[in-house]
């Protein structure tokens, strides 16, 4: 149907702009997205150089020149450590001369491997990008920003609004939304303003939209999910199922992070995730910066393609990841086929080696009785999996834990498992799966 002609504010003009570029990669071919990204990333690098001391000695140890090839310098680098970015971030600056700074703000990341880093950003063009890729991703999967969207995240501030932002109004969307501090309720208190509000899509953690599943479920409560959308944690399949058997709703994944913004979308048609190629380049490698084919998890290391003001070129984003086939779906943006968490999620074997924890959260998270869970390595390479239930595990559930360590390498390393009623997560918004304890382990 013909609408009439409208004229937008120029913010929500330069947004809808974005979009439709953004839209011009989802068409194009692999070969197209590579010439585009190399292009990007010498501008990037040629930047760097010039206004960055710390990236102008990497580059120049890296043997960078503006008239050569931008992967092949990329691949010389090292990787960006947060370490480096604590000890020397103002080096890694690259302010021009006639920079306005009122266009910069701090990203902080959220600090969950220990180690908090503070990142420049342009705001100036972080902003509108991310909120263009936000629109992109709610076109996907078909929201509808008439309906109303509920959130609940760590930290928030309570706020309801009479639509999901200032561009979905200018666009002539009312959808109510309101955000609600998770840490400040329980979950039946969430439960009851969820059923109060009755929304179509809920935002929060995957771990809280699980564990509100299996409340709703226990007090026979239905709500009508259209969509969970999935927020700072990674998915397991048990809240995935939880959700769905509560809700009869999906939990959408989404990969970002404070220092970047996103990473990755999960596709609309086959739920892999796509990495969003028009904004950053992802590597998955090993651990000597060497790629790793699909199927073989790595580290993830991010380079940002459009923030000028602190580059990050080869950031170690501390995950392990691993490459899958080319998507179905016909977008050529490279498919993460499964993101297995921190790259601190590595248990020690008594050889030496790390290994990552393919069970972690899959198959522990499929016993019914567990409801949270968390592993511990100690010194001596003691693992203690502490697990949260609503009754005493019995002990066919015990020995099926115990066969999931035994099964995946691990029937050498001594487990001790603890049934308890509460897990002490600790601070921060983020929930560690797995931990290590610089001491030996002790009964009790």
């Amino acid at each position: 149907m013909l609408q009439p002609i409208r004229f937008y504010h120029p913010a929500v003009t330069q947004i809808l702009n974005l979009v439709e570029q953004l839209q011009q990669w989802q068409s194009a071919s692999t070969s197209a997205i590579s010439t585009a990204q190399q292009q990007q990333l010498m501008a990037v690098l040629v930047h760097a150089h010039r206004y960055s001391p710390a990236w102008r000695q990497r580059l120049e140890q890296a043997a960078f020149s503006p008239s050569g090839n931008a992967m092949d310098t990329l691949s010389r680098l090292p990787a960006l450590s947060r370490d480096d970015l604590q000890v020397d971030a103002a080096q890694f600056r690259a302010h021009w001369p006639d920079m306005p700074t009122r266009q910069i703000k701090i990203a902080q990341s959220s600090g969950s491997t220990g180690t908090p880093v503070r990142v420049e950003k342009d705001i100036s063009r972080y902003q509108p990008l991310y909120s263009a890729i936000s629109w992109l991703e709610t076109q996907w999967h078909q929201r509808d920003p008439n309906r109303r969207f509920a959130v609940l995240g760590t930290g928030m501030k309570p706020a309801r609004q009479k639509s999901w932002g200032n561009m979905h109004a200018a666009l002539g969307y009312h959808g109510e939304s309101e955000v609600r501090a998770a840490e400040q309720d329980s979950l039946d208190g969430h439960l009851d303003w969820l059923q109060t509000f009755q929304p179509d899509y809920v935002k929060c953690s995957p771990n809280l939209a699980g564990e509100l599943a299996g409340r709703a479920l226990q007090r026979g409560i239905t709500l009508p999910l259209k969509q969970v959308l999935s927020h700072w944690e990674r998915i397991s399949p048990r809240d995935r199922a939880l959700c769905q058997q509560a809700f009869a709703a999906p939990i959408i994944d989404r990969y970002s992070c404070e220092e970047l913004g996103w990473l990755a979308l999960e596709c609309p048609t086959h739920g892999k995730l796509h990495a969003v190629s028009p904004t950053v380049l992802l590597e998955i490698v090993d651990d000597e910066l060497n790629p790793c084919p699909p199927g073989t998890p790595g580290r993830v290391l991010a380079t940002s393609l459009q923030n000028a003001v602190m580059p990050l070129i080869r950031y170690d984003l501390g995950d392990l990841a691993q490459w899958g086939e080319p998507c179905g779906c016909g977008l050529a943006w490279p498919v993460i086929d499964k993101l297995w968490g921190r790259e601190r999620h590595m248990i020690e074997l008594s050889n030496g080696t790390r290994i990552p924890m393919p069970f972690l959260g899959d198959e522990i998270g499929r016993i019914k009785a567990v409801r949270q869970f968390q592993i511990r390595q100690y010194q001596g390479l003691d693992l203690e999996l502490l697990v949260s239930s609503d009754r005493s595990l019995t002990q066919e559930e015990l020995h099926r834990l115990q066969q999931i360590f035994t099964r995946n390498g691990l029937a050498d390393i001594p487990l001790h498992i603890r049934d308890q009623q509460q897990i002490d997560w600790g601070k921060g918004r983020k929930r560690q799966e797995f931990i290590r304890i610089d001491q030996g382990w002790q009964a009790g």
